[in-house]
């Protein structure tokens, strides 16, 4: 019995001391230091500069890049080259089924890879200018707050009185050269959106970028949140802005100008500051304030104007019938369409017309009927240079059939207002009518091309705010011309830009409209196109950059130094562009330098006694 205890006990021993030793490698294994595949001297690369968009190329990288900057593992196996990475995006935007989710789709690929972002807008501009800018963006406004995620841009708002400066300091990139901004009362013809005016601020800036190639770090999109009286959003709980109304007069003066001071105290005298979609008075009003004092433009008039003239030039070319002579009547008197009568105008005073002859066959129709000389008020001053002495008339088609114009252009926001009356009626009256529906969005069109085509026997010249497609009259299809501001203001920025003047005078919009017009005929010389492509908007806007570019030098305007003897090479050095190259900086062989003998360690210890 002793001999079995002694058994049982030396079994316990040994299995306690088995189970110690394996309790005991495991606990050696668990605080053994993890292999690592590099040295602890070795540099790893932030992983957060280089998935930074302005820097990511996605599955662009290299397998040598990944290897060395040590993000391999963390994107696929396979390597995208640009192209395929092209039609994998149009892929993905082609499969959503509306353009708030294409638009969606695309704000999401230019949070992750920006240069891929502009080079599928350059290759596909056709298909996505519609979903930045109009008609789309109209739409992404309306819905800004619901589909909000990210800073797209900077919000100033009323409570920043007094500290603006600060404010726009606090915008990641220091070296900023065009500012866009919006109060949001007047967001295309769709009226106060607020804070979901940045929108339009994005958009604008897209295209500045997309079309006049300016490199987006350069570019700020801003809100001046100063409240809205839309009382739908004011009762929106997703609302992102000032939950107030609008605050006016001598309160709303202050906070623009504090704006525009800290733009300058921020960034420089030579920043481009491009207002939009403010309330036509208050538009009016800045420009005559700030034109003279700021590197200031308002793309709303000026734009506008610079493109409505380009149309009625283009006009002029086809149907061989002096610009004074044509009869040229504008439905609407807001921003727009007084900006074109103006910048028409000043066209016609520079032929040596006199300026009674220059106004006399330009009509404006607004919502109380013509402007005539018998009105008690105008709101706008700017039109009553237009105001004729004739007798109160409401009626549009009773004025288009009685004054006979043969320029007729929109800017009302009344969808369908050119009735089929009035455009038989232009047809019957002209062989080349010149119609023009500037209202944007779409379905804010005075008449579609359809109509346009369909009542003047294909014989109108038409050209729309927002893309119509092709209409086929009589077996010949007639493809529409699309009379958008995008045609003007990025090669006007790009100008400025280039040459940095301190001020804008109205003389560059008559160079502009002069040099859309000369790009139409040349592309086109034997079509009766009132305006070129939308394909081509890039390359109007370079061509539109140089003449800018040109003029502001040759009126000692600019302040660059030296003058540079090649100004188009001078516009296209300036110019951004998507290509993806290495990502990796240049190394090159060096020699290997001389060196000094070292004296031995006895030596040493000689020296040292």
């Amino acid at each position: 019995m002793a001999c079995g205890a002694l058994k049982f006990g030396l079994r316990q021993n040994l299995s306690s001391l088995l189970a110690s030793k394996h309790q005991s490698s495991v606990n050696k294994s668990r605080i053994s230091p993890p292999l690592r595949s590099w040295h602890a001297s070795v540099l790893k690369t932030d992983y957060r500069k280089v998935v930074d968009p302005k820097y990511n190329k996605g599955t662009a990288f290299t397998h040598k890049e990944r290897q060395i900057l040590n993000i391999i593992g963390l994107y696929p196996s396979c390597h995208r080259t640009e192209k395929e990475q092209l039609f994998a995006v149009y892929t993905n935007f082609k499969a959503h089924k509306t353009n708030l989710g294409r638009y969606i789709y695309l704000r999401a690929l230019r949070a992750r890879q920006e240069r891929l972002y502009y080079s599928f807008i350059i290759d596909r501009i056709e298909d996505v200018m519609p979903i930045i800018y109009t008609p789309t963006v109209g739409i992404v406004c309306q819905n800004f707050s619901h589909i909000y995620h990210t800073s797209m841009g900077l919000y100033v708002s009323k409570y920043d009185k007094g500290h603006m400066t600060h404010v726009l300091n606090n915008w990641p990139e220091t070296d900023i050269r065009a500012v866009c901004v919006t109060d949001g009362e007047r967001i295309l013809g769709l009226g106060d959106l607020g804070a979901n005016g940045m929108g339009i601020s994005v958009g604008k800036l897209d295209l500045y970028t997309a079309l006049g190639r300016i490199p987006p770090q350069y570019l700020l999109p801003v809100v001046l949140d100063v409240g809205t009286n839309n009382q739908q959003l004011l009762c929106d709980p997703m609302y992102i802005g000032v939950r107030e109304e609008r605050c006016k007069g001598e309160e709303y003066d202050e906070l623009v100008n504090e704006f525009m001071q800290s733009v300058v105290k921020a960034f420089g005298v030579q920043t481009l500051i491009h207002f939009e979609d403010f309330a036509t008075p208050n538009a009016f009003r800045f420009i005559k304030k700030y034109q003279n004092e700021y590197c200031y433009i308002n793309d709303d008039i000026q734009g506008t104007a610079s493109c409505g003239l380009a149309g009625f030039l283009a006009a002029e070319h086809i149907t061989k019938k002096p610009l004074n002579e044509h009869v040229i009547m504008f439905a609407g008197a807001g921003s727009a369409a007084l900006g074109v009568g103006n910048l028409l105008v000043k066209e016609l005073l520079s032929r040596k017309i006199k300026e009674e002859d220059a106004v006399k066959n330009i009509y404006f129709v607004d919502v109380d009927g013509i402007v005539t000389k018998g009105r008690k008020k105008f709101v706008i001053p700017d039109i009553k240079r237009f105001a004729k002495d004739l007798p109160p008339e409401k009626n549009l088609e009773k004025l288009v059939e009685d004054l006979k114009p043969s320029i007729l252009l929109g800017a009302t926001g009344q969808g369908g207002i050119f009735t089929e009356k009035i455009l038989r009626s232009m047809g019957k009256n002209h062989k080349h009518p010149a119609i023009l529906a500037c209202s944007n969005p779409t379905n804010k069109a005075e008449c579609t091309a359809e109509q346009a085509y369909n009542f003047t026997e294909g014989r109108a010249l038409y050209a729309s705010g927002s893309p119509f497609p092709p209409v086929v009259i009589n077996g010949k299809r007639l493809t529409p011309s699309q009379a958008n501001n995008a045609f003007s203001f990025p090669g006007v920025a790009l100008g400025v830009l280039c040459t940095k003047p301190h001020t804008i005078t109205d003389d560059v919009f008559l160079v502009t409209a002069h040099a859309i017009a000369e790009y139409a005929r040349e592309f086109a010389p034997n079509e009766n196109a009132l305006y070129p492509p939308v394909k081509e908007a890039a390359n109007v806007a370079f061509h539109v950059g140089v003449a800018v570019a040109k003029y502001v030098i040759s009126c000692g305007a600019a302040t660059i130094y030296p003058i540079p003897k090649d100004i188009t090479k001078h516009v296209k050095d300036y110019q951004y562009y998507t290509d993806l190259g290495t990502a990796l900086p240049s190394v090159w062989p060096y020699p290997e330098l001389a060196r000094l003998p070292l004296p031995d360690r006895d030596e040493d210890m000689e020296c040292a006694d």
